[in-house]
This record gives structure tokens, C-alpha cells and sequence, in this order.
């Protein structure tokens, strides 16, 4: 069962401890924020026994692929992570993953996003005001992005309520420094297909501030935005299904 409510996150050391005790076949993830998603996964692969377990982030779940691995835990394991910035880099080119599962998009967010269709929710008024404030919030995204693939640590990150309703904030860091150029390629990559890579949590971020405004007569939470979109069962879901079923199976022989 996933663990969805422990209050102290386990060490790596600690889930090794127990990955070394255990004769399920589990499937590590990053955290408990995907559990709707991984939940529906547990159900769709009930036949198998699996024991999907969160880790923490990816760091935590790459550094225990590594560990089981040097170990020789015999057994059966898949692990699967978002791809975040992966989306744009790929794979780093010292590392081989070939056994990772990735996420399609930049994260599970992106992914139940796709499935679930959601921008079917908005209705015509909503659906200008999303693009909109989506066609803003991409050109602080991409510019922050760019920064940080090509400088180091930048923060990306920031909630598009901080971005879109701090026009001070907005103003100073979309100002280009001196000689820098604006990455004109990257933002054009991005709205042409948000729905892939930009960062999933600002996605659903911008999504709900339509779908939960004041006189709305139905609104939603992101995490009901979530689970309508796992619910779906759609072809994201269908493939990190199938992917950790034939990992799972190839073990147990």
C-alpha cells in the first residue's frame, strides 16, 4: 500500500532497510502529491501484488535504483519518475536509464492533465482568460527556464499567482540582463505544447484560477482536477500501466 500520511519522510537508508526485507513487487515513485495517480496504477495491476512506494523526490528513487542494483536485491523492482526538465535535455548523457520509467510529460501533473482533457471544463469566456494568463505566465516561464538550463539553479519554479498578480515581481525578472537575449524558440515550443512541458503543478495552477473564481457555479480543487484526470484511464495512463507490468513481469520470470 502506499504510504500517503507519515508525517517523518524515510531516509533513503531506511527504504533500503525495507526493500531488502521485501518479497513484493514494488514500484518506486517520487511522492506522495501523485498518490490519486499511483493509486489508480495499484488498482489497475491488483493481479500482480504490487507495492507502490513513495520515495520522496527522484533523486530519492534513482539513488535506491543505484543501491538495490550494487546490492543484488533479487526482488522485483520498477521505478518511475517524472522527466521535469528531461523534457528539454533528455536523458543526462552520463547516466543509463534504460530501465527508468519516465513520465511523457514534464511530470504526472502534465500527463492527467492530458488524459483527463481538462480544458474541457472552461467554457468559452474561461478558456480566453486561461490563454491569456497562460501566454504571460510562458513568457516569465521560458525566460526562467533558459536561466537555469544555462546558469545554474534559477527559480522556475515560483507560483503563477506570485507571477501574474506581482506586476513588480513580473517586471524585474522578465527584464533581460545586459546581453542576454530572450529565448524566443523556447517560448514558442512551450505554447504550442503546454500541455507536455511546462511544469505541470504551474499548469494546474493556472487552470484552477478559472475553474474555482468567485460565482462559478461548479468549482474544483486541483486535487479533484487530479483524480477526474486519472480516473480518465487515458493513453498516459495506459502506457506507464503496461510499462510497469512488463518490468514486473520480465522479473518475476
Amino acid at each position: 500500500m502506499i504510504m500517503a500520511n507519515s508525517k517523518a519522510r524515510p531516509t533513503v537508508d531506511e527504504l533500503l532497510e525495507v526493500l531488502k526485507r521485501t518479497n513484493l513487487p514494488t514500484v518506486l515513485v517520487e511522492g506522495k502529491d501523485d498518490i490519486i495517480f499511483y493509486r489508480s496504477i495499484e488498482e489497475e495491476l491488483r493481479d500482480l501484488g504490487i507495492d507502490m512506494l513513495p520515495a520522496g523526490n527522484k533523486d530519492a528513487v534513482l539513488e535506491l535504483r543505484r543501491r538495490l542494483r550494487e546490492q543484488n536485491v533479487s526482488s522485483p523492482f520498477a521505478f518511475v519518475v517524472d522527466n521535469d526538465l528531461w523534457v528539454h535535455t533528455g536523458f543526462p548523457d552520463s547516466e543509463s536509464f534504460e530501465d527508468i520509467i519516465t513520465t511523457d510529460g514534464y511530470s504526472i501533473e502534465n500527463d492527467l492533465f492530458s488524459d483527463g482533457q481538462l480544458l474541457g471544463l472552461l467554457n468559452s469566456d474561461e478558456k480566453e482568460k486561461f490563454e491569456r494568463e497562460l501566454s504571460r505566465f510562458c513568457r516569465w516561464y521560458a525566460l526562467a527556464v533558459h536561466r537555469h538550463l544555462r546558469e545554474g539553479p534559477y527559480a522556475f519554479r515560483t507560483h503563477p499567482g506570485k507571477v501574474l498578480d506581482d506586476e513588480d515581481h513580473y517586471c524585474k525578472t522578465t527584464a533581460l540582463r545586459e546581453g542576454e537575449q530572450y529565448p524566443d524558440e523556447l517560448l514558442k515550443e512551450m505554447l504550442e505544447h503546454f500541455i507536455r512541458i511546462v511544469r505541470g503543478k504551474s499548469l494546474f495552477a493556472v487552470l484552477h484560477r478559472q475553474l474555482s473564481r468567485a460565482g462559478r457555479p461548479v468549482k474544483f480543487s486541483e486535487r479533484q482536477l487530479m483524480a477526474f484526470g486519472a480516473s480518465r484511464k487515458g493513453e498516459n495512463f495506459q502506457r506507464i500501466s503496461k510499462l510497469v507490468r512488463a518490468r514486473i513481469q520480465a522479473q518475476i520470470g
